[in-house]
Parts: structure tokens; sequence; C-alpha cells
């Protein structure tokens, strides 16, 4: 049947899970469990008996419920026009959830369409026929007819992430499966992403190749429920986008697959018959006798390490009951208890402890028909962790009484302390509650089958009450720890912008200061270029005053012209002059009053001309200043 599920890290030795060596003789009261009435009171489906022989070869599927076993996914190819549509359920669902699926996928609604293809023979079909009731084999293909929409408009439904493959379509889907590996304490984590259409093997075999495990050595856990390797992915019930799983290598092959029953059935005559045939009478003794195997405890004295000693107690009930044994966590007490349930409150999972005593009357019976039955195989290995140990003993015993002390208190070490050898074996299940471990029940070896499966059912069931408040604690703790998360980010982040804030401002006003002791400093040195300007143009018009002619006075009978100066400051100077002085000499003047000839210009009237730039040396009469004229000073 391929590798079993556990949602619980590595540690698990996978074994295939088959019928046990002790089914082949199982009792009446065994037998009469298989009963419909029994099986149904326990949440078990069974198949109708006219299913081919693949169905029975392809071994139990389960559905969304965890108590159904027997269930198995149909695969339905519906073509509509030039469309197929791939839809999975399991067999438990109806016709109507097919109209579903595909009126979320087309947009088309469920009471227009028609499907054809269902049966092959006249019988009433309704959208509340249990698909279970038509026998139908795995793969199905059907039409889609609607008559009553003339050109309807194909709507392709949004599959919502985290929607598991039984709930309906697939098309192209691609999973990523993020793998780790365990080897040993070391640890490897892949991320491959594979179409739906790819089977379980195909995931193996990439596997082998990244970590050179062969297939058959692979030990497998996560998956949602029991897979073969011929399974596609999108009928192993894998949450989308992304699923966990995780892989380590196993110390022991597990067995081929035994033949399917129609092929070991249409061999029997075949074999009975050439075995009679060749079959000697010599052979009989010519055989040698088989020796039995000496049996050898579970857990031998001197084994300190607890990893070494499960796996030494798994080898050794495998060799005794058989393959199809519960998924032993390989690894300490404490390792259990925190894979199991020191973990999130989501992902949290029953642990039971078995504790075995081979001089126990009901061991034997215990093991080889209760715990390896097929169906509490599986119930554990979907809900539960289990850890073993051996109490045959006294050293044993010690050191698991030293370890139970430490982890469920002196009261429960104490009644395990006072359990008789009659009083075992035992499957203690233990359950967490506000940070405390808790045994909830205690099976012993005597119960039956039926009682067995009912209080592991409920035991179940009351850890996933405790579980599921524990879960909505936990959210509202992670949404307080998130909300104060947000304030101080929200906080931080206000922070950091004043901080910056105040940062440009203070780099803002730097060079605001900066650019204000620039402007002052350029003012006074400014300023005091202009004073040193003034005092030398100062020293300039003193020194030049001593070359001015001196002014005819108004009685003298020489020509004389009247000169009047209008400056820009709105006065009127008045000088004469001789009509023998040159243009030096009325410049000089103006320059003695402090109008230095790189800053002012001398203007004529009419006409207009600027004389300043003319030659110095011509006389006031050749440049028609006779005998007056009024002068103006513009600055240049």
């Amino acid at each position: 049947m391929g590798f079993g599920p556990s949602d619980a890290g590595g540690g698990y030795i996978p074994d295939e899970i088959g019928p046990s060596p002790a089914e082949e003789n199982i009792d009446e009261q065994t037998a009469s469990l298989n009963t419909p009435g029994l099986m149904e009171k326990m949440g078990v489906h069974l198949r109708p008996s006219d299913h081919g022989a693949s169905d029975m070869a392809s071994g139990p599927s389960y559905s969304s419920s965890p108590l159904n076993f027997t269930s198995r996914m149909i695969c339905f190819n519906v073509e509509y026009r030039d469309k197929n549509i791939n839809v999975v359920l399991p067999d438990t669902e109806t016709v109507g959830r097919i109209k579903d699926v595909l009126e979320s996928e087309l947009g088309i609604p469920r009471d227009k369409q028609e499907l054809k293809g269902l049966v092959k023979r006249k019988r009433n079909v309704d959208d509340t026929t249990v698909l279970k009731d038509l026998h139908l084999p795995k793969e199905n293909t059907l039409y889609l007819l609607t008559p009553q929409i003339t050109n309807p408009t194909v709507n392709k439904a949004h599959v919502q992430e985290g929607e598991g493959t039984s709930q309906g379509l697939e098309g192209d889907r691609e999973y990523l499966l993020k793998i780790t590996f365990r080897n040993d304490s070391k640890y490897r984590n892949f991320s491959l992403k594979f179409n739906c259409q790819k089977t379980v093997k195909d995931v193996k075999q990439s596997l082998q190749t990244l970590t050179e495990v062969p297939v058959r050595q692979q030990a497998w856990t996560g998956w949602p429920r029991t897979v073969s390797d011929q399974e596609k992915l999108f009928a192993c019930g894998l949450n989308y986008p992304s699923h966990d799983l995780e892989m380590s290598k196993s110390e022991s092959v597990a067995e081929p697959k035994k033949q399917d029953v129609e092929e070991m059935e249409a061999e029997t005559d075949e074999d009975d018959a050439t075995c009679l045939d060749s079959f000697d009478d010599d052979d009989l003794f010519s055989q040698e006798l088989a020796l039995p195997r000496r049996v050898e405890p579970l857990i031998p004295d001197g084994i300190n390490n607890e990893k070494t000693a499960l796996e030494h107690f798994a080898k050794e009930f495998a060799n005794r009951y058989g393959p199809c044994h519960p998924h032993f966590f390989i690894g300490s007490l404490d390792d259990a208890i925190q894979e199991s349930l020191v973990v999130k409150a989501s992902k949290r999972k029953l642990l039971a402890v078995y504790l075995h005593h081979d001089n126990s009357i009901f061991s034997n019976v215990f093991c080889s028909q209760l715990l390896c039955d097929e169906a509490i195989v599986n119930y554990l290995s979907v809900h539960v962790v289990t850890w073993a140990w051996d109490l045959t003993s006294t050293e044993n015993t010690a050191k698991f009484l030293q370890v139970a002390t430490r982890h469920f208190g002196s009261v429960a070490a104490s009644q395990m302390r006072s359990y008789s050898t009659d009083q075992l074996p035992s499957l203690l299940l233990i359950s967490r509650s506000k940070a405390t471990n808790e045994v909830i029940d205690v099976i012993q070896g005597h119960v039956t089958l039926d009682e067995m499966m009912i209080r592991l059912m409920h035991a179940v069931e009351v850890f996933q009450g405790q579980r599921e408040s524990d879960i909505n604690e936990e959210k509202e703790r992670e949404n307080r720890e998130r909300i104060k998360q947000e304030q101080d980010a929200a906080y931080m982040e206000s922070l950091a912008a004043d901080r910056k804030k105040a940062e440009a401002q203070k780099v803002e006003d730097d060079k605001r200061r900066e650019e204000q002791q620039r402007l002052i400093a350029e003012q006074e040195r400014n300023f005091k270029e202009k004073e040193e300007a003034e005092r030398m143009k100062e020293a300039i018009s003193k020194s030049i005053a001593t070359t001015v002619p001196e002014e005819p006075h108004e009685m003298c009978t020489e020509r004389v012209t009247c000169l009047r100066f209008r400056v820009p400051r709105g006065e009127i100077i008045i000088r004469r002059f001789f009509v023998e002085n040159s243009l030096r000499d009325l410049l000089n003047f103006l320059t003695s009053k402090g109008f230095h000839t790189e800053d002012y210009k001398v203007i004529t009237t009419f006409p207009r001309r600027d004389i300043s730039g003319l030659d110095p040396s011509s006389t006031l009469e050749a440049l028609n200043l006779y005998p007056q004229e009024t002068l103006i000073l513009e600055e240049r």
C-alpha cells in the first residue's frame, strides 16, 4: 500500500502496510468486526463486492473524513465543446457535487447541466445519487450537454489557495513541494515544482537523484493519507499551492507488494496443478527443516541511546508481527513530545506511548490482532505520533519511569510503576493542556478491537476539541503580538521620520546660517573695499586739486568762458576758465570735486556729446565751450 502519512517530523522507520501474519488465523471474535453494521459504527465503509480487480489492487483510499478508511478517489474527464475538465472526487460524494464543480469551473448553472456517460445501462440517476452506488471505475469520461443554453459563456472559477484536490478541479496546476531530507541530525531542504499529473513515484525518483537514497529506502511523512507510487499528485489530497513533506533514509527495506487479488486467484489453479505434478514424495524428506528463529527482546539491556533502542524495537517488532504495524517514532521521548505536543497548536498531534511486556499473556494477541490491525494502523498514522518502550527488563523499566516522572509528573509515574504484568501491554494516550502533558486514556491489552477503535476515536475527538481551543488562543495571542509589532513599527517609523525631519531642518538651518554669514562677510568686504576706494579717490582728488589752474576773477579782461556743471545729485557747480585752458584742466577740476572720470562722463547739452573721452590737451575754445556752456555729469 505504499507509505503512510504522518505530520510528525522524522523519526519513523517506514514499512509496507499489509496484512499481518496473525490475520490468517484470526478468531471468530475478530472476524465478527468485518460485519457491515459494526464497521459502519466505527466510521468504516466497505466497498461493494462487485468492484473490479483494479479497485482492489489500488489499495484503500481516504476521503476528507478521518474515519472513512475505504473510500476511493474517482477521476472524471468531462468533455464540453472544446474543453476538457478534470474532476477528482471521493466515491462518497454525489452526482450533484460534479455539477457544482463544473458550475464553479465553467459558470454554467447546475440546473442547466446534463451529464452523459455515468451509467451504461438504464438506471435512474439524479443529483442525490451517491457515486459509490454507481460502481464506477477509477477513470471515467463524461459528456456535458447544455441544450437550454445556445451560446454559453465559460468562466473559469478561481481556485482558492489551500483548497484540497479532493474538492474538484486540477487542470495544469503545479504543486510546490517543500521537502525536508533528514539524514541523522542533518537537514537539507528542497523546493520542487511538480505538475498535478505527476505520480508519487516521480517525486520519489526526483529525491533519489538529489539525495542518492534509493526509492525502496525512502521513508516519507507528511502525506495527507496513505498513497501508492502510481497515484497522481492531484488525487493525494495535497494542500495547494504548497505542501510540506519530510523524507529520511530507512534502515530497513520495505517488502514488495503482494499480487493483486484477482491475479492470485487466476494463477491458483495452474500453480496447484504444477505443484502436484512436480512434487515428489522424496522431496518431503530431502528438504532441510527450518530452525525456529530465536526471539530477541524488543529492547535489549545495555542500550543507553534511546534512538538506538527504538530502532531495535521497531526492527524486532516487524520481525515478530509483520510489516503492518504502527510507525514508531525513532528518538527519545523528549523528541517525541517536542514533535507531537510542543509545536504550534495547528500542527499538534496526540501522543501515544505503547508499553510492551513480553511476559504478559496479552502481548501477542494485542500486538498481532489489535495494534497491527490495518484500520488501527491507518488511524494511528493519521492522528497520532506513536512512541514505544519495552518494560520486560527491570533496567529498561527504571529508565522509562525516570523519563516519565520528568514529563508526566510523579502521580502518573507512580501509577505506571504500579502496573502489573497482566495490565500490560498498555497504550497511553497523552494530550497537552495549558503547557502541561496529561494522560487522557490508557488502553490496556485485554480490550477488543472495536473497543480500542472507539476509545481511540474518543481520545482524538477530545484532543481535537482542546486543540481547537488552543488554536483560537494562539491566534488571539498572535493577533495581539502582531498588533503590538505593528504599533511598535509605526512608532519607530514615526520616530525615524521625525528624526529625519529634524536632521533635514538642522541641515537647512546650517545652510541658511552659513549663507547669512557669507553675505555679511561679503558686505563687510565690499564696504571695506568701498571705503578704501573712497579714501583713494579722496586722496587723488586732493592731489589733483593742486594742479587745477586758478579761476579767473570777474573783472579779468582776458577771454574767459563760464561753465555750468549739473551733477547727478541735482546741484549746479559754476566755474570760470580761460579759453586757453585744456580739457585736462576741466577734468582735473571735476576730479578735485570728487567726480572722477572713471565714474562719470561729461556730456554737452547741444549737440549732445561725451567730451570726457576726447583729447585732453584740446583747449576749451577748440571744443566750442566758449563763451559759456552747460555740461551734464552722468554716472557711467
